[in-house]
């Protein structure tokens, strides 16, 4: 590295401690408790697209997976009787990096037991506010290069309403794989027959709605999800999946949901995204028992994944890679 790279370098690590003082800081202020999970794991995750990395041991030839998020071992500590926690601690996904995403990353994940998305929804808006007033960063810019603001609230939107608005549709209506081949051909998408309802919402969601949600000068939540893209969120009554993403700039920062329970229910599920995962030629996530005896009896909770890199990298304006400690 140059003189002046080695100096930007270390004022974004310096920036990035400051970043997740506030973090810490404000949790403790909320008497949330802090969780260590554990980096060497015996199974990842449970959801189709997410490609976790291996690791083994040379001596003991044991072989363990790097977490892609700390979800599984928080859940497992809810059951235990805990009310409010919360964890930063690095994740690992085996995708494509760009500037947006790195094989190793900084996710910050809170859980409240006997509490609902609307709680969430509200911590998101303190934490922002108080970012706001507490980081000192160049303003963030929105598509039309207005100033975003993080403590004029959140606008919190159906997506089912948003998507209709945009492409003339609603996702209700688009109830075969041939009406969701043909809207995504009508927004530019070289569709081919192996292309899945995922593949085009995912394609839709890109091209259409995230980029019409960048042009607004505040966050924005998008709740109600289809089912197809449930995770691990339970059901709404309308049969959407009860989740919402948070946005700002048109960038996913977060991810939060109403806690699937039921020890069944979450089997089910896990067995649905096994097969999803066969069908595209990957090996299954291995089976976490601990994980599936914990939502059996975990209370009624919500909890949200927040990518802390990839929200400080929107905050210094630079690619996600450089302001992390690589």
């Amino acid at each position: 590295m140059k003189p002046q790279e080695l100096k930007d370098k270390l004022g974004n690590l310096k920036k990035r401690d400051k970043l997740l003082r506030i973090i810490r800081n404000f949790f403790y202020d909320r008497d949330f408790l802090e969780i260590d999970p554990p980096i060497l794991v015996t199974s990842a995750g449970m959801e189709p697209h997410l490609d976790p990395f291996i690791a083994e041991g040379l001596e003991s030839k044991t072989r363990y997976f790097l977490p892609t998020s700390p979800e599984f071992y928080l859940k497992r500590v809810l059951a235990l009787g805990a009310n409010r926690i919360f964890s930063l601690c690095p994740s690992f996904r085996d995708e494509k990096e760009s500037k947006t995403h790195s094989h190793q990353f900084l996710m910050l994940e809170w859980y409240r037991a006997n509490s609902e998305l609307k709680e969430i929804e509200k911590d998101c808006e303190d934490l922002l506010k108080t970012i706001e007033s507490d980081f000192n960063f160049e303003p963030i810019k929105n598509k039309n290069g207005e100033k975003i603001s993080l403590s004029n609230g959140i606008n919190v939107i159906e997506l089912n309403d948003f998507f209709k608005e945009i492409t003339s549709y609603s996702i209700s209506e688009l109830d075969t794989l041939q009406k969701w081949h043909s809207l995504a051909k009508s927004f530019g998408a070289e569709v081919s027959s192996f292309w899945t309802i995922n593949d085009c919402f995912s394609f839709l969601m890109v091209s259409a709605i995230e980029s019409e949600i960048a042009k607004f000068e505040i966050p924005v939540i998008l709740k109600g999800y289809p089912q197809f893209q449930c995770a691990l969120a339970d059901e709404r009554a309308d049969g959407f999946s009860d989740r919402f993403e948070l946005f700002i700039g048109g960038v996913e920062i977060a991810n939060a949901y109403n806690e699937l329970r039921g020890k069944e229910k979450n089997l089910k599920r896990y067995i649905d995204f096994q097969n999803e995962r066969k069908s595209m030629q990957k090996n299954p996530h291995p089976m976490d028992d601990q994980f599936f005896d914990a939502v059996e009896i975990l209370p009624k909770s919500a909890g949200i994944a927040f990518g802390v890199d990839r929200f400080l990298s929107l905050l210094l304006n630079c690619p996600i890679q450089d302001c992390q400690n690589r």
